[in-house]
């Protein structure tokens, strides 16, 4: 999964995180176990309440604003790394 996510981890770091996903895997095969057929089945646990705003129109942020907080630019451009073929860890 770390491959597929392009993250860089250690050796370390990947025998911790793979204890972990043990743990987790093995906690959702005893969920699996449980007998749920007498349960209504249900798509939310709780009361859904919708949090979106009116959807108005307003005035653009502008380049200069929405490039700010960007490490690294060109003139009205993010400059981003290319990844066409990065090796990735195996």
């Amino acid at each position: 999964m770390a491959t597929l996510a392009r993250l860089g981890l250690s050796d370390a770091e990947k025998s911790r995180l793979l204890g972990e996903l043990e743990a987790i895997l093995d906690h959702i095969a005893r969920l699996q176990q449980v007998d749920t057929s007498t349960l209504a089945e249900t798509a939310q646990v709780g009361d859904l309440v919708n949090v979106m705003r009116p959807d108005e129109p307003e005035e653009p942020i502008g380049a200069a604003a929405a490039l700010r907080n960007a490490p690294v630019t060109d003139g009205n451009y993010f400059v981003v790394g290319a990844i066409q073929g990065v090796e990735l860890d195996a």
